[in-house]
């Protein structure tokens, strides 16, 4: 996965970032056990729970950005 976009689906985010699930869990979205999350588009997530599609990228972008570079420090 290049980057992330409101095409990515949600187990392309974990897959590539395991530790977004934290971010998702944080919005009480438990795409743990949803079998959804092979083929949701983030897009379709965010208009689900309601929240504007470009805020939640924005969002799980920095998160991911966030932990990412901490993660490398260690």
């Amino acid at each position: 996965m290049e980057k992330i976009t409101l095409k990515t689906t949600i187990q392309q985010v974990l897959d590539k970032y395991p530790f977004a699930l934290e971010f998702f869990e944080n919005k009480n979205m438990y795409c743990k056990t949803c079998k959804g999350k092979k083929h949701e588009t983030l897009y379709y997530c965010a208009v689900y729970y309601g929240l504007d599609p470009e805020q939640f990228i924005k969002e799980l972008k920095e998160f991911v950005t966030k932990k990412d570079r901490l993660k490398k420090l260690k």
